[in-house]
């Protein structure tokens, strides 16, 4: 039982680096474009920094919350059963109430409505991407995973020849 409760953890953990890793590197265009639109005022390399970091943080949240509502949602699902739409439409919901919601709770409770929007619509919208490519990156893998043992020989054949 612990074995399995530990295996959990780690995949929970390695889902949540994954999506902080993502969300770093997806964090810069956005600050590009904040920086454009005249948003941010600050240091552009400094406050990209900084955005990326935060968005990091959040991703490494997101990740965490992605992993428990799959395991609520797709209990009974094996990986192929997945529909990628669904999970990614359920995970940008969840994570785009949770998150903020967290945030508002712990944090700042004085944040206006509109900012709330689009604080939630934001972090959702990289939510559901994030949660629909991993499930459709994951699919395809496991499709790959199913060629028939003899294509894979005759394949590694060709890419290896037999030394003599």
């Amino acid at each position: 039982m612990i074995k399995n409760v530990l295996r959990r953890l780690r995949g929970t953990l390695g889902n949540a680096m994954v999506w902080a890793g993502t969300w770093f590197l997806a964090a810069f265009p956005l600050h590009v474009l904040y920086w454009v639109a005249g948003i941010r005022y600050d240091s552009f390399w400094e406050g990209a920094l900084g955005t990326m970091l935060t968005y990091a943080g959040g991703g490494f949240l997101a990740g965490g919350v992605f992993s428990l509502y799959l395991r609520i949602v797709g209990r009974k699902q094996r990986l192929k059963e997945l529909r990628p739409g669904r999970v990614g439409l359920g995970s940008a919901i969840v994570v785009g109430v949770i998150i903020p919601g967290l945030a508002w709770f712990f944090g700042n409770p004085q944040i206006d409505l509109l900012s709330g929007i689009i604080i939630s619509s934001t972090i959702g919208l990289f939510a559901g991407g994030t949660a629909l490519a991993q499930v459709k990156i994951a699919q395809q893998a496991l499709k790959a995973g199913d060629q028939d043992l003899a294509e894979l020989e005759a394949a590694s054949e060709q890419l290896l020849p037999a030394s003599d």
